[in-house]
């Protein structure tokens, strides 16, 4: 799941990423062109109500691939995306569409 939130008098906007599911998952983060597709970078924190969720300010103005990757191997779609597109893995990438 995915909410947007333009920041005001920035050209940014502030993404919460969140899922449900691997609740016995050690780690969730989010990886893409926006960190460069680094599994690490972007930890999501597991609430007590079992969703993981993070937030980050992004470029307005684009679409940005990204993945979830749990537990640092397995790598997860977000159905909830924009869009989704093959990636060059024979996969499929999630799309953010941040116009």
């Amino acid at each position: 799941m995915i909410k947007k939130t333009p920041v005001k008098k920035s050209d940014k906007i502030a993404v919460t990423f969140s899922m449900r599911g691997f609740d016995s998952a050690d780690s969730v983060c989010v990886a893409g062109e926006f960190n460069g597709w680094d599994p690490d970078s972007h930890p999501l924190r597991k609430r007590k109500d079992g969703l993981w969720a993070t937030t980050l300010r992004l470029p307005r103005n684009g679409r940005l691939e990204f993945k979830y990757v749990v537990d640092g191997q397995l790598w997860v779609n977000d159905d909830e995306a924009d869009a989704s597109v093959p990636d060059p893995f024979g996969g499929r990438n999630s799309v953010l569409d941040l116009g």
